[in-house]
């Protein structure tokens, strides 16, 4: 027979060990959540549409990562301008969508490792390139240049092309349309969106393959959680050494091995 003080002893005990697995449960069931990942897939071949799948290198690293996580991954498609109020706002995890680094982001969100180093190109028509043979004769242009809306590039011409009117686009699609068109003289763009641009009107666009800065690539993710970047930079990593990244970086950008 147990005596009264030993009763309460072992109801004690059970008390902790049942009470215990509340809390392991709960910190338990995030872990099953998906990963939302913000992009704007509209940056080939970073973060793009594929066959009516979200693809690039963006996405195979997404998906790596929240198998990393166990869990599942789910895009969450939002305007480029609208990416970081998105993230702060608890709408989205991390955001994989071809960002760069800047000092102005860095106020607003933490960054994660860079995962590539890129630089600014000037795409043209075949038969400008004689003409925009340096990194000085475009700055010098005169006509028309098109820029993305809201990105580094738009900053830059901004700053930099005083004789420039700047025409502003909203995808990369739309602004190699309308230099093929002859709506625009030069295209200021990301490294990898000209090349890719490049590749797929080769009779009728070329590039300067000369960058006008350099700039790094990331992910960003709200401040406040210092363990999911560590763990995001630990996972970077670990692709780093064992030559994940650089599959994944040579399936979709063969031919800027240079800027890494």
């Amino acid at each position: 027979m147990f005596k009264p003080h030993m009763k309460f002893a072992t109801f004690f005990l059970l008390a902790l060990l049942f009470g215990g697995c509340g809390p392991t449960a709960s910190v338990e069931e995030p872990r099953r959540a998906p990963l939302r990942v913000g992009v704007t897939p509209e940056y080939p071949p970073v973060i793009f549409r594929l066959g009516g799948k979200i693809a690039g290198v963006e996405a195979d690293l997404a998906r790596r990562l929240a198998k990393k996580l166990g869990r599942r991954v789910q895009f969450v498609e939002v305007w480029w301008e609208n990416q970081i109020s998105a993230l702060l706002a608890g709408k989205t995890d991390i955001i994989m969508s071809g960002m760069s680094i800047t000092r102005a982001r860095k106020i607003r969100i933490n960054f994660t490792d860079h995962y590539l180093k890129i630089g600014l190109l000037a795409a043209m028509r075949t038969g400008d390139a004689r003409r925009y043979n340096s990194l000085e004769s475009v700055k010098r242009a005169i006509g028309n240049v098109g820029v993305i809306k809201d990105t580094t590039s738009d900053v830059f011409v901004q700053r930099n092309f005083p004789r420039a009117n700047k025409i502003a686009f909203l995808t990369a699609k739309a602004a190699a349309a309308e230099l093929k068109r002859g709506s625009i003289d030069i295209f200021v763009y990301d490294a990898p969106a000209i090349s890719w641009l490049v590749s797929e009107n080769e009779a009728d666009l070329v590039a300067l393959w000369e960058p006008f800065d350099e700039q790094y690539l990331a992910w960003g993710v709200r401040r406040g959680d210092p363990e999911f970047l560590a763990f995001v930079n630990r996972t970077l990593g670990d692709w780093k050494r064992d030559g994940t990244l650089n599959r994944v970086l040579n399936r979709w950008l063969p031919n800027l091995a240079r800027l890494r």
